[in-house]
């Protein structure tokens, strides 16, 4: 009874695995789809840049991989080449000291999509970054701009907010994320995740 018990018990714990795995790879396909990604994005990364005025400027990258946190592959840099706040400096050396250690094989893993916090200007410079070393047509990139205050009515009381953006190399117009999507769900899960890890670092 027991032997059956366990192995009714595995059967469904394998069921649902595969559900999830299922819904998981699905998820992946819409956002390659999306976004006009070239690769299918099974490794994720994601980084984003935190300072305080005469503080240390530090960086985090934080990896998912099928959807999900990868946490032995986390990192934290301190920034060694720029000391004033200037996010978009900071993000080109960020990129530049992880994708160096990439082309010179002391990293073994190369990202499927790269993600950046932020609009146009952090887009344009990991782009820069991935055209200089020759990455740009193997790895793809996008710059996520979060949700932002866009009007404040003091007379209803009503707070209007931009949407969650993603900014794609050679397109004007950003790609809109619905809201309660599971696309929007996914990439806000990845970029709060980075978030946390770079102010926890600082």
């Amino acid at each position: 009874a027991w032997l059956e018990t366990a192995k009714v018990n595995a059967q469904h714990t394998f069921e649902k695995e595969h559900e999830k795995h299922e819904r998981t790879a699905e998820l992946l396909e819409r956002i390659q789809q999306m976004l006009s990604l070239k690769r299918y994005p099974e490794r994720i990364e994601c980084y984003d840049i935190s300072n305080f005025q005469g503080s240390p400027i530090v960086g985090s990258m934080v990896v998912f991989v099928d959807g999900e946190p990868h946490r032995q592959s986390y990192r934290h840099y301190r920034m060694k080449e720029v000391t004033e706040q200037n996010d978009f400096a900071s993000m080109r050396e960020l990129l530049e000291r992880r994708l160096r250690r990439l082309l010179n094989g002391a990293d073994k893993e190369p990202p499927d999509l790269l993600v950046v916090d932020g609009g146009k200007g952090q887009l344009s410079q990991a782009y820069a970054v991935l055209k200089e070393m020759g990455l740009q047509e193997d790895i793809d990139v996008v710059g996520l701009a979060k949700s932002r205050v866009d009007r404040v009515s003091f007379q209803d009381d009503e707070v209007t907010r931009s949407p969650e953006r993603v900014f794609l190399v050679g397109r004007k117009n950003p790609v809109i994320l619905k809201k309660h999507s599971p696309v929007l769900y996914m990439m806000e899960r990845i970029s709060d995740e980075a978030h946390r890890r770079a102010i926890t670092y600082h």
